[in-house]
């Protein structure tokens, strides 16, 4: 996968072998085909089963429908056509640039898909989302409705509020993520600016039936209503949790249209989104399917296999990511001079990187992190790996990056002075001539990021 087995050459180390080999096991253990195919059954009628094993089943329906956007929207449609084959009567899912064509071509021809931009929505994007609601006003009372939720999904189905443009969106965005918001915090603003999102999408449909959300995570503690911006949740956020957001972020001026539209909505003068106990959500059922515990799972059980004893930190970290590099740097040097055996720790969740003006390197969270991090920890004879498990790390081509100590002797005969990397937020070069960017490509699936420290010599 990638440059992961080159990686492993070139640093020439067990402990980076051990890091690298388990990085790919947690991408195969959340690949969404398989995720999917696990969940889905097809037997007398349809079982669906949760990552907790709770099953719903449902029967005597008549026709299937498809619909979804994310990043591993394609591979879960794909997997899903493969299950019930011709009982799918139609779909549209809206998909990231470059994916379509890892779709069987016999499926496009059933299901309408869309690429488009990501994480800024372009006019694409929107022609997708028309499609997703042309197809929803098809709907009937007794038809069943997949619909397929993963990371990316707010920004390649964008429909924006009434009264509002497009380039609103875009420009707002644009702005909340140079500024270092959370993703829950740009899409309770997301929500408020759509007339799809948080629920609101349930509105669209030509009439109720029975809805099966299959959703892969990307959000810390795995709350449904900020996945995607929850298109089929309930959700508890309002106009004035979004307005405090924007003026919090000063991502918008008061005359800003945007802005100008959710100060109206805290007046009562825009519908807000449909609240848990709604009637619209009685015949929804939001399933989740995967998740960054079950990637770092997958992780920490390959090393201790491998005989390191291995400890898994969670998957809640977050805050700004050269915070989190300085704790993995300080932590990997304590735990080096205090445990008497090879050691590995495991950890997840996702950082953001506030830009400041006049900063506009290259580079992502995770490289950013582990440039903090190879600072903090100077010289050690351990490995640090921090990726995005969608392949992609910030405005750069790269997943993430590497420290070992072939990456210290890169930086003594490069010479390179890595605080002025981070101070430019420019991680990305950094890591380029340093030889230990880890490259993935598009892995079409998304469950946050996930970091090891991995010490297999002692």
């Amino acid at each position: 996968m990638g440059n992961l087995a080159a990686l492993a050459r070139f640093h020439r180390d067990k402990s980076v072998r051990l890091a690298v080999a388990a990085v790919h096991r947690a991408l195969v253990s959340v690949d969404p085909a398989v995720l999917v195919t696990q969940s889905v059954t097809i037997d007398d009628g349809i079982s669906v089963r949760d990552i907790y094993g709770t099953v719903s089943r449902f029967q005597g329906f008549d026709k299937i429908y498809v619909a979804g956007a994310g990043k591993a929207a394609a591979a879960m449609a794909d997997a899903l056509c493969a299950l019930l084959g011709k009982r799918i009567a139609e779909g549209a899912i809206s998909v990231p640039y470059g994916e379509r064509t890892k779709i069987k071509k016999k499926i496009r021809s059933v299901i309408a898909v869309t690429e488009a931009a990501h994480p800024v929505p372009d006019s694409s994007g929107l022609e997708g989302a028309k499609k997703v609601l042309r197809l929803l006003r098809k709907v009937r009372r007794n038809d069943l409705l997949f619909f397929l939720v993963s990371g990316g999904g707010s920004a390649l189905l964008p429909d924006p509020a009434p009264g509002l443009r497009l380039s609103d969106k875009r420009r707002i965005t644009d702005k909340l993520l140079r500024s270092g918001a959370t993703i829950q915090e740009m899409n309770v603003v997301r929500k408020h600016l759509s007339s799809i999102k948080g629920g609101q999408i349930l509105r669209q449909m030509g009439d109720s039936c029975h809805v099966v959300s299959l959703i892969l995570s990307d959000v810390i503690d795995d709350d449904l209503s900020a996945i995607a911006s929850g298109p089929t949740c309930p959700d508890q956020s309002t106009f004035g949790d979004a307005i405090r957001i924007v003026r919090k972020y000063r991502a918008a001026p008061e005359s800003d249209p945007a802005a100008k539209y959710l100060a109206e909505g805290t007046k009562g003068r825009g519908q807000e989104t449909p609240k848990p106990g709604d009637p619209l959500f009685s015949k929804v059922h939001n399933v989740l399917i995967g998740n960054n515990t079950l990637a770092c799972s997958a992780a920490v059980n390959y090393l201790r296999s491998q005989g390191l004893q291995t400890v898994y930190l969670g998957s809640r970290f977050d805050g700004e990511a050269k915070d989190f590099g300085t704790f993995l740097g300080q932590l990997a040097s304590d735990l080096y001079r205090k445990s008497p055996v090879p050691f590995a720790v495991v950890l997840g969740g996702e950082t953001t990187v506030s830009l400041g003006r006049n900063r506009t390197g290259t580079g992502g969270r995770n490289q950013e992190a582990a440039l903090a991090c190879a600072i903090q920890m100077k010289e050690l004879p351990v490995a640090i790996a921090t990726m995005g498990t969608d392949g992609i790390d910030g405005n750069s081509r790269v997943a993430g990056a590497i420290v070992s100590s072939k990456t210290f002797l890169m930086v003594r005969k490069t010479k390179l002075d890595l605080s002025k990397f981070l101070l430019l937020h420019d991680s990305y070069n950094a890591f380029r001539m340093l030889k230990s960017s880890i490259v993935t490509g598009r892995t079409g699936t998304n469950v946050n990021d996930i970091s090891l420290i991995c010490a297999a010599a002692r």
